[in-house]
């Protein structure tokens, strides 16, 4: 005979479903997950171990209260029954075995998850509860809505024979070492993150998972701890890979005394195996990528590798750096040749080569405009010119900007843009 409590928090939120989940496991091996404020488990053969049905509700119920969660405890023959005992009775309610029927004949039909089509439909029909639609001849409500109307025909009689889907808490991927000796230099630490890195991949090959992020505490000597992590360009689970990745990661910023235990820290992401297109361009490969942002990482820093975004302000080049992922190739439309755009006379395109960072430049102005330039590697009399316009922005901020601009052609044809505020001149761009 089956027997299903249900645990019921109302107005649960993300914080509290753990705990129900390890209260529920602490008393029965079956528990599912049945929403974020619901738990269901199998009270099949646990009398031997914490008395009858009513002493396990009481259990129960006080674990949930040390946890600060005030649950109502529902126990009937089926998901639905113990569900709506919970959430119509009183702290504990426990339908009697064979009365399910009679205790959800009132309940309304929203207690099955319908879909708004199904719901609809018997809505139209004039259905509001399960008793009625457990009252309704079987044989017509499966000519009209096959297979399915007979299954919530029987769950709104309490017959329920589905076994519960089994929850089991998710894998940590965390490693730890000890080093009691004390590691002061890079190079055995970066040996040591790849031997944890190792282990980390072992599992998650095992449970065909990969990662997008590592993360990582160091103890150290001085009593203090050194965190850090980093995420590779694409979720991998090859061990080479991950151990380059961190030791560029503790290269571009390494603890600042001996390090005396560390623990390593996987974040686990399933991805799908896609057969690649024949109209797609070719990835690269996940694990030569990483290695490649790495050794990058270690040369000019992480922040200064990555993908740029474009912020959202007037002020002029204002962007910042984010780390690069591999998107999905997927739908993606790539770009025609430009028809037309950029174009000046002769057929020919025009492109801006921005100064990063502005090169600073000398100017002699006559009548409040720019007459002539001189720059490294670049001096000339202007003999056209259209400007200034006027760029500021952020005035409410701490950092507010404002400077004037000008396009200026010199005589040997070269066209720049210039740049004028309260600290100079500047040399912006050259258009080729």
């Amino acid at each position: 005979m089956t027997r299903i409590a249900c645990l019921f928090v109302p107005g649960a939120d993300e914080r509290v479903k753990p705990a129900l989940l390890e209260i529920a496991l602490r008393h029965s091996p079956s528990v599912e997950d049945g929403g974020p404020d619901i738990v269901y488990l199998d009270l099949g053969g646990l009398e031997r171990l914490w008395g009858g049905e009513r002493e396990i509700a009481e259990r129960l119920r006080r674990a949930a209260r040390d946890r600060g969660a005030a649950a109502r405890i529902g126990i009937a023959g089926s998901r639905a029954g113990a569900r709506f005992a919970a959430r119509a009775g009183s702290d504990i309610t426990i339908v009697p075995p064979g009365r399910d029927a009679r205790w959800l004949g009132p309940a309304p039909l929203a207690l099955l998850d319908l879909g708004p089509e199904m719901s609809a439909r018997l809505g139209r029909w004039g259905i509001r509860t399960l008793g009625e639609l457990a009252d309704l001849p079987s044989r017509g409500l499966a000519e009209r809505l096959g297979g399915e109307g007979s299954r919530l025909q029987r769950l709104a009689r309490g017959e329920d024979a589905t076994p519960l889907r089994l929850w089991t808490p998710s894998p940590v991927f965390e490693e730890s070492a000890d080093c009691p000796w004390g590691v002061e230099t890079l190079e055995p630490l970066g040996d040591l993150f790849a031997d944890l890195a190792e282990m980390l991949c072992v599992r998650l090959r095992r449970y065909e998972l990969s990662t997008d992020a590592f993360e990582w505490t160091c103890r150290l000597a001085d009593r203090t701890v050194h965190e850090g992590d980093c995420a590779p360009a694409a979720p991998l689970a090859d061990s080479a890979a991950a151990a380059e990745l961190l030791r560029a990661s503790l290269a571009a910023r390494p603890p600042r005394a001996a390090v005396e235990a560390v623990t390593l820290r996987a974040r686990p992401v399933r991805v799908e195996s896609v057969q690649p297109r024949f109209d797609e361009p070719p990835r690269p490969n996940p694990r030569l990528l990483t290695a490649t942002l790495a050794r990058l990482s270690a040369l000019v820093g992480a922040g200064g590798v990555g993908s740029p975004v474009i912020l959202d302000t007037h002020r002029p080049d204002a962007h910042q750096m984010t780390p690069f992922l591999l998107p999905s190739l997927r739908g993606i439309q790539f770009p025609s040749p430009l028809r037309g755009e950029g174009r000046v006379r002769g057929g020919s395109f025009l492109a801006v080569r921005r100064m990063r960072p502005p090169r600073s430049v000398e100017v002699r102005v006559d009548a409040g405009a720019p007459v002539h330039l001189r720059a490294a590697g670049l001096a000339g009399r202007i003999i056209a010119g259209a400007g200034p316009w006027r760029v500021s922005g952020e005035w409410w901020t701490e950092a507010p900007f404002v400077q004037d601009e000008w396009d200026v052609e010199l005589d040997d044809g070269t066209l720049c843009r210039l740049a004028r505020d309260g600290r100079g001149w500047r040399l912006d761009a050259i258009y080729d």
